[in-house]
């Protein structure tokens, strides 16, 4: 009896300092404004904290990925990306404007609708353009929110990869280039998804004033946005070819032997080649194998990438082709275009002022097309096609 009621007091103990615990007294709405202005993991992790903190969440769940998502300046590119199918291959029917809403009521109360993107009626080549009207519902919004996760992945590492050779110099991202960052990591994720996953894919190489949906992408828009894209593939170049395509050798260095990573592909000369067909990796497959790769022997890894992608083999990336299909259009459309555009990357230090990059900021062809005359066209000279080269796993070939 005495050690039941011990039991009792023991278990009343506890409830009391739970119940005096200074976390469970901050106020509901405080709770609420926290986990609004978190990213989709950290508000996942925040809401498994306390029973409380899951039950705010969970009851408020639309509400706060709503005030999230909206706040993260890709989010028109994810609902592309997220909305993407076949159809879109039909003729203009490519990026079509999207006017996607999310409707919730409280309690009784009558229903209210949330635009996430409103796009209004235009007019494009001579026809109306109505957008495509897309409700979605709480499933839709964990579904961007996992794609906003993979984007906030790369946010997080990219100082890492973009000073790889300086980590004296490494530092945390500025807002406005944090949203460069996103936007055009955004723009890669979507082009990769439609032209190097598992749709049909052209397997000719872009060419110039070709109606090409490849060259859409690239054509809406900015040679600001365009030179900020180019940055970013740089970088992933580079993270492709020294963190995923290199693997870790012995090197004979005079009398002896040293550990270094040693690119796929016999002395480095197919490498290029082995990077430039891994780089039809979206984000979040790339984020997937980069956290892996040091797990996994070179021969594991790459049969599972094969076995992850269709058709690795088929072809190489094309959106460094289409950025530069487009740069060149532009460059003969427009004489006066200096040869030389100002640098204009991602990171401050990579950009020359505002003011001067600002000129290459309203130079979009919105209708993905751009304006030349048949004159101008007839005058261009005769561009032969040629065929995308085929792809490079890095696997090891008698006599390669």
């Amino acid at each position: 009896m005495t050690q039941e009621l011990s039991m009792r007091a023991w278990r009343d103990v506890g409830v009391n300092r739970v119940s005096k615990s200074p976390i469970d007294a901050v106020p509901t709405e405080i709770i609420l404004e926290i986990m609004e202005i978190m990213g989709p993991a950290d508000v996942s992790s925040f809401g498994l904290v306390s029973r409380r903190f899951h039950q705010i969440f969970m009851g408020q769940r639309a509400q706060i990925l709503l005030k999230i998502l909206r706040a993260r300046p890709e989010l028109e590119l994810l609902l592309h990306l997220y909305t993407a199918n076949q159809h879109d291959f039909l003729p203009d029917r490519m990026l079509h404007p999207l006017t996607v809403s999310f409707s919730f009521s409280h309690d009784n109360a009558p229903e209210e609708k949330i635009f996430l993107t409103r796009s209004p009626v235009a007019w494009k080549n001579g026809k109306l353009v109505c957008p495509e009207k897309i409700r979605m519902n709480v499933y839709d919004l964990v579904g961007i929110a996992q794609l906003v996760k993979v984007i906030d992945w790369w946010v997080d590492i990219y100082p890492r990869l973009r000073w790889r050779d300086h980590p004296e110099d490494r530092r945390c991202l500025k807002p406005d280039e944090q949203s460069r960052l996103r936007k055009a990591i955004a723009r890669w994720w979507l082009y990769s998804h439609y032209f190097h996953g598992n749709y049909w894919r052209n397997t000719h190489a872009p060419k110039k004033f070709d109606k090409d949906v490849r060259l859409h992408h690239i054509r809406i828009l900015t040679t600001q946005e365009i030179m900020e894209l180019d940055d970013l593939l740089g970088t992933m170049y580079e993270t492709v070819s020294k963190d995923l395509c290199s693997s870790p050798g012995k090197v004979h260095r005079g009398t002896g032997s040293i550990v270094e990573l040693i690119p796929w592909g016999k002395n480095g000369e197919r490498h290029p080649a082995v990077v430039n067909t891994y780089m039809k990796l979206d984000p979040s497959l790339l984020k997937y194998f980069l956290e892996h790769c040091y797990r996994y022997s070179k021969e594991y890894l790459i049969m599972a990438i094969s076995n992850s992608t269709t058709d690795l083999l088929f072809d190489r990336e094309t959106l460094s082709m289409s950025i530069t299909t487009v740069l060149e259009e532009r460059s003969i459309l427009d004489p006066g275009r200096p040869k030389t555009l100002p640098p204009m990357g991602i990171i401050t230090e990579d950009r020359a002022g505002t003011s001067e990059c600002d000129v290459w900021n309203h130079d979009a062809w919105l209708n993905g097309f751009p304006p030349i005359t048949q004159e101008q066209l007839a005058e261009q000279p005769l561009e032969l096609t040629s065929r995308i080269p085929r792809g490079d796993d890095g696997t090891e070939r008698g006599g390669y």
